[in-house]
């Protein structure tokens, strides 16, 4: 069952959700309002702390957007977008932004800022690419270049990449996010914990090569969302035309 952001956040202030837990319930939130200027690709930077801390805001319903406008009046609250996903908002990095708030006027308005606020942006550019993948947009999954691929020994003297048995034979075992790559290592023993190394690769490097090692890529083999590419997908992920920089 999806929860509201709302049980998200109450769950993980009584310590019933960790940190990633509800970085993923946020972004499978699929009605935010935030403020951002017409014809503008990035938020409104807000400031209402004596700190003068640069915020964005996302609100989660129309109820706490009201209940924005009602607090700090429509007026700074400026116009708004209505998205569908809360990564859309980080895709384009503010190197100005210190904190995103969640429902400013709630009792229970969260604020993800500084090293967290980082890795929220590192959970969001997964969900994407793990978004994209169920939706076979093939660009964006051989465009992404955080895939952490698992490997015993010294990289480049000798070293093993690590693959798993599946009825397709064995495959490259890869990962998009950091709690999936602690998912995998959790399932582990202490001996393997403590051997294991990982390596940070682009789309091309994964799934270009591919076929000199192993059957295909299971991706996130341990959750929290797993994907299984054959050598076939590989081919087409490979293949695929990488969008154009702007």
């Amino acid at each position: 069952m999806t929860m509201t952001p709302t049980e998200a956040i109450l769950a993980h202030v009584n310590r019933q959700l960790g940190a990633h837990e509800l970085y993923r319930a946020l972004l499978a939130h699929a009605d935010w309002r935030v403020p951002r200027p017409d014809k503008a690709t990035l938020p409104t930077i807000l400031i209402n702390d004596a700190a003068i801390t640069p915020t964005i805001w996302a609100l989660s319903s129309d109820a706490a957007y009201q209940a924005a406008c009602k607090e700090f009046h429509t007026v700074a609250v400026g116009p708004v977008v209505h998205l569908a996903h809360l990564d859309d908002v980080l895709v384009e990095e503010d190197p100005r932004v210190m904190r995103l708030t969640i429902d400013p006027s709630s009792p229970i308005a969260f604020h993800i800022q500084t090293d967290e606020l980082a890795e929220f942006r590192r959970i969001a550019s997964s969900v994407r690419v793990e978004r994209a993948m169920t939706e076979r947009n093939y660009a964006a999954v051989r465009a992404y270049g955080r895939y952490a691929v698992p490997y015993f020994g010294v990289l480049g003297q000798g070293h093993n990449i690590i693959t798993l048995p599946s009825e397709r034979g064995k495959m490259v075992a890869a990962f998009t996010a950091p709690d999936a790559v602690a998912a995998f290592l959790g399932a582990g023993s202490d001996e393997n914990r403590a051997t294991v190394k990982f390596v940070l690769i682009d789309g091309d490097q994964l799934f270009g090569v591919v076929q000199e090692l192993a059957q295909g890529v299971l991706m996130n083999p341990m959750g929290p969302r797993t994907f299984g590419f054959d050598l076939s997908a590989c081919r087409d992920i490979a293949a695929a035309t990488l969008p154009r920089s702007p």
